[in-house]
Parts: structure tokens; sequence; C-alpha cells
């Protein structure tokens, strides 16, 4: 084996390597091991308690005051849930969301007697455990951080609690009532939007920005499909478009500031902002 020592050049760059892999090493240790980002923090954070000395009375205690949601709840999926507890009583109706009411029922005044998921998404989670899975994703709608509810987009009560895409304008008009400036009217809309926002986001959480399916351009190819110029084994439909134009920049059809209008323009057809 040869043992002749390195040349002050290659022991130079040697030393430098090991110093960056040494370093970069170091980094990925501490990060990885430090603590979660203040968007990923939680509010109420540990196990959901119920009410002490609660036992559970039945659904009919409940919309004995509560009629409204009584009605509602018939034809609700969560009306149908019916578990049985440790202590052999039914946990079924309103207290599978609410916990036992007894508590609340003898003192509907007082307050913190009875669990809300509106105050508390946990309770939700003890079902749609993949829901806060996705909350924990990068970009996300802010339930964790307790600035949003579940209840904000699903109605627990009634017989639609996840909107339906069935009922597409019902479907935008709940995305509408926090993201006014999408909606339009636009002299020159985008038909994606006629199959509806989650066409292109994902609604509770996604690793891409702004939420959506896929990044960069390729959630715009996934109907821009046309063969008039070719980009990197796909297509897409402006005669004008080249590999070096777009994949060359490293941008999106948006990020570009080409398409930046895609939920309607009022002054280009191409939905661009002039």
């Amino acid at each position: 084996m040869d043992r002749r020592p390195m040349k002050p050049m290659v022991r130079r760059i040697f030393l430098f390597t090991k110093t960056v892999l040494i370093s970069a090493a170091l980094f990925f240790l501490l990060f990885s091991c430090s603590p979660m980002p203040a968007q990923a923090l939680e509010v109420n954070q540990g196990p959901l308690t119920y009410i002490k000395g609660a036992t559970y009375v039945g659904t009919d205690a409940c919309v004995a005051c509560h009629e409204k949601e009584g009605r509602g709840c018939a034809l609700s999926m969560h009306f149908k849930l019916n578990l049985k507890t440790d202590d052999g009583s039914a946990e079924q109706g309103c207290e599978m969301c609410h916990g036992p009411g007894s508590v609340h029922a003898e003192n509907s005044e007082q307050k913190n007697n009875i669990i809300n998921p509106r105050r508390d998404p946990r309770i939700c989670f003890n079902c749609h455990a993949e829901k806060r899975m996705e909350f924990r994703l990068p970009n996300h709608h802010l339930v964790l951080e307790g600035k949003m509810s579940c209840a904000d987009c699903h109605d627990p009560h009634g017989p639609d609690m996840v909107p339906s895409a069935a009922s597409m304008d019902s479907l935008n008009d709940l995305c509408f009532k926090c993201h006014r400036d999408k909606q339009g009217p636009f002299v020159f809309e985008h038909p994606a939007m006629r199959e509806g926002c989650t066409a292109c986001h994902k609604v509770h959480g996604s690793i891409n920005d702004k939420m959506l399916l896929a990044r960069d351009m390729n959630l715009c190819l996934k109907c821009h499909t046309e063969t008039n110029a070719g980009i990197s084994g796909l297509a897409v439909s402006a005669h004008n478009h080249s590999s070096s134009q777009i994949v060359g920049s490293g941008g999106a059809c948006w990020s570009m500031q080409c398409h930046s209008e895609v939920h309607g323009s009022n002054y280009a057809r191409h939905l661009k902002q002039y």
C-alpha cells in the first residue's frame, strides 16, 4: 500500500472537505433535535379530559334543550355512532363528541362543563387521526394553532358534514367565506374554478406552497397537455413556450408572472394581471 504523504494542495482540499462534511452532520443533528417550529405547536396540549364526575345521560336529554341541533343530527353520520364505554354504558349520539353530559344538563349556565369541539379539535382527531397529520404539514389551515376550527368548514350536526363535490357552488362558497378575493366574477374565468377549489388545493394541509396538490407547473400540466411544444417530455399549449424559457428559469407558470391570475383575470384571457 502506498503510504507516501499527500501533496500540500491535496491535503488542504481533503481537510476542507472533511470540515464541510463534519459541519453538515452537526447542523443536521442540531436541526433534527431542535424544538418544533411555532406554527406546529398546538393549543391545549395534553390528553382531552372529560368533565369530572359527569355520566352519560343519553341524546334525549340533550335535544330537550338543543332542538335545532337535534333535528339536524337525525340525518348526521355522527349521530349514528355508538360505542361501549369501560363501565358498560353507551357512548352515543351527542355525547360521542361532547362527552358525558350529566353535569351540563344539571347546570347548563355553568362554563366549561361540556366538551366543545369548536374550541378544541382534539375530540375530532379521536376518529380523524389522519387529518391531524395533514394539519402538521408545512402548509396548512391554522386549526392546530387555534385560529380555526373544524366546524368552520364542516357542519357536525348536519347531513353534509363533508362538503360534497356534487354541490360545487356550496363547496366553493365555503372557501370564499375567507378567500373573498378569489370569488370573482371575473371577465376571464379560469375553467378549473368550475371543478372547485379542491381541484388544485389540499384543504387540510400540503407539503407544497399554497396547499397545492402538486408543485411547480406539474399542477398546470394535469390539464394543459396540448402538444404544441415539448418541455422535458411534457407539453404545454402556447406556441411560444420552450424549455429554455420555462425549465431553464426554474419557475412555474404563475411564479414567473406569466399567468399570475390563476383564479381569474379582468384584463387578459390568458389570466394575466394586465
